[in-house]
């Protein structure tokens, strides 16, 4: 009777052990695709870090230019510092979560899924953020696309503008110009085909190359009149002809700025630069 106990209670601990081994597995398992879910989030921190910073260089250039704007531009240099300390915070918040469950992680499966939602609500965080700067979303983070990369052709029509929008985020302009003038050449009539136009003369100003901007801005306000980036394009124009030294054109352009959209803050600058220039 002892030996069938004996035999009994053996069983009973192999089997158990078994089990608990299997339960550490999928928790290491899920360990690690947390950790590449936060890397995907630290990258995608430290991307908005580098667009910000861009924005900042931006801010400064466009100082001289729009003298007349100083409360805007404080404003706009306060909401830059805000969103840099936001950032901070939710990095710091990462990196403390990572710690935490790397220590829990011994004694509790129930730690696991608490980080899971603490990744969750940090990328809410940072999507909010991301609308909050003005970026165009581009979606998720393209780390999140790499594992099986497609040619243009093969891409819908939100994957190929999608694309093409991170491309210019993070100032690769050509791979942008490229995916823009695609996205135009598959899908000519869809709602974001004035966005896409205009993003590729904004690649162009971006370069200095002038005369192609205002080619595409003019493309804008002729092919898509009742689309939102027509007040954009009339501005930008003005720019690049004053940046070639036309100012006469650059004139005429923003006094029909002016004239068809009065109320809208590209109307504001728009009479600053008149104010100058006259």
């Amino acid at each position: 009777m002892r030996i069938k106990f004996s035999l009994m209670l053996c069983a009973v601990l192999i089997f158990g052990g078994c089990a608990l081994n299997q339960d550490v597995k999928n928790i290491e398992r899920r360990m690690a695709q947390l950790e590449v879910e936060n890397k995907s989030l630290q990258d995608r921190i430290q991307q908005l870090k580098t667009d910000i910073s861009s924005r900042a260089d931006i801010e400064n250039s466009l100082r001289d230019m729009y003298a007349g704007q100083g409360a805007e531009f404080y404003e706009f240099k306060e909401e830059t510092r805000q969103l840099n300390g936001r950032l901070d915070e939710i990095e710091y918040q990462l990196n403390k979560d990572i710690q935490a469950v790397s220590e829990a992680v011994k004694n509790t499966g129930n730690t696991v899924s608490h980080f899971s939602q603490t990744v969750a609500e940090n990328s809410n965080r940072i999507q909010r953020i991301e609308q909050f700067v003005g970026f165009e979303p581009g979606g998720e983070s393209a780390a999140a696309d790499s594992e099986t990369p497609r040619t243009p052709d093969k891409m819908s029509e939100d994957e190929l503008y999608k694309v093409s929008k991170q491309a210019y985020d993070r100032a690769d302009y050509e791979s942008a110009r490229q995916g823009f003038t695609k996205f135009l050449e598959l899908y000519p009539k869809s709602d974001k085909a004035d966005n896409a136009r205009f993003w590729i003369g904004e690649i162009y100003f971006s370069e200095e190359w002038y005369q192609k901007a205002i080619l595409e801005y003019d493309q804008v306000i002729e092919n898509y009149p009742n689309g939102n980036k027509v007040p954009s394009a009339y501005l930008k124009q003005g720019l690049s002809f004053h940046k070639l030294g036309e100012d006469a054109n650059a004139l005429l352009v923003f006094k029909a700025l002016i004239q068809k959209y009065p109320d809208g803050n590209e109307a504001k600058i728009a009479r600053q630069q008149v104010s100058r220039i006259e």
